[in-house]
């Protein structure tokens, strides 16, 4: 009896209030996982679908509190904000709105196009080489806007809002893109150097931490961002790092590179690698006596011309040597066809998405 009076007591609307309160949510979200693409073999042309340079450079988000600091988070949730302080005073070129971008942080050459080598020498400097080798953020996509999420917004509303919300800035620039003419922006992209596109259908959402069949990667030269599993110290001769990638839930040999010829690259390479060590060899390496193994932590971004029938690297060259990129990520995925592919009958339908483990724009005549 008296348990149910206490229960219709605190039921009835007159009874006292509790003094419960509900936290306020925050503003801009603590962690979020960025959206990565697919693989796919070739540029193709649909009017649904929205294509832009894929920029070299450190995929990243940056939070910018309304009128306030900037932060940057990495790939796996690794903070930036101190390498790059150039970009810690964007925040009031976003129109003081509380917004969370997707990007690349990207150092750019003379003529505007994302030079690789001295992101990765950035990357060694680190806040010391702002002066040197400043960066730029490319803004592909927003994400947060006004304390609320835009990820259930198609594309096409994010890019609108986006292109609204940065003005003109050379720290934070929202590089142009094209819809429906793939090949054409692919042949435009090539004639500059450039080495890979991206394809995003118009009205897909974004989904965080997984890989989308509507977010395409198309490469335009065959390039790979390995694990670093280690690293070999020859006498009288270059470094060699070892290379990995993951395959069917383990790490298999992908090769060898020589490198990194740049000594500033080469002491911070030592540096962060010393508490890495410890290591097991991946199969296929076998034992070295000159071989330092490392944990996975660091990754190697090369060039290459195909692979051997092993499935190492066919003449890799080194690019960059980085810390920005989750290992989990670097792994053998087979292309998939373009989508115009499925519609004649090809295999590219997904309907499901896959879990990851873990400027200068280029203008093109629309």
């Amino acid at each position: 009896m008296g348990g149910a009076g206490a229960s219709r007591r605190r039921a009835d609307p007159a009874a006292d209030a509790l003094p419960l309160t509900l936290p306020t949510p925050r503003a801009l979200p603590g962690q979020m996982r960025l959206e990565a693409a697919v693989p796919c073999s070739q540029p193709f042309d649909d009017l649904d679908w929205r294509f832009s340079v894929d920029w070299d450079g450190a995929r990243a988000l940056l939070i910018a509190a309304g009128g306030g600091a900037t932060r940057l988070r990495g790939e796996s949730a690794v903070d930036l904000t101190t390498r790059f302080p150039e970009l810690t005073g964007t925040a009031d070129e976003l129109a003081a709105r509380a917004a969370v971008l997707d990007g690349v942080i990207a150092v750019l050459d003379g003529d505007g196009r994302p030079d690789l080598h001295g992101f990765g020498r950035r990357l060694a400097l680190g806040g010391d080489g702002a002066g040197m080798l400043p960066v730029v953020f490319l803004a592909t996509d927003v994400l947060h806007l006004d304390g609320a999420s835009t990820m259930a917004w198609p594309l096409d509303r994010r890019l609108e809002a986006l292109t609204g919300l940065v003005g003109h800035s050379d720290a934070v620039q929202v590089p142009d893109h094209v819809s429906g003419r793939g090949r054409a922006l692919a042949e435009a992209a090539l004639e500059r150097g450039l080495s890979a596109l991206l394809a995003r259908r118009g009205d897909a959402a974004y989904h965080a931490g997984m890989a989308s069949p509507h977010r395409l990667r198309v490469a335009l030269t065959p390039t790979v961002t390995c694990v670093v599993v280690g690293i070999e110290h020859r006498r009288h001769r270059p470094m060699r790092l070892l290379l990995g990638l993951h395959e069917a839930g383990r790490l298999g040999m992908a090769g060898w590179v020589t490198g990194p010829h740049d000594m500033v690259i080469e002491r911070w390479l030592e540096r962060v690698a010393a508490p890495l060590a410890g290591g097991t060899p991946p199969a296929g390496f076998g034992a070295g006596d000159a071989v330092s193994w490392l944990r996975p932590g660091l990754t190697a971004t090369v060039s290459h011309h195909g692979s051997e029938r092993d499935g190492t690297l066919r003449r890799p060259v080194l690019l960059a040597v980085r810390d920005d990129v989750d290992p989990a990520w670097c792994m053998r995925r087979e292309p998939v066809p373009p989508p115009r592919d499925a519609k004649s009958g090809g295999g590219f339908a997904p309907t499901l998405l896959v879990p990851l483990p873990l400027d200068d724009a280029v203008t093109v005549r629309r």
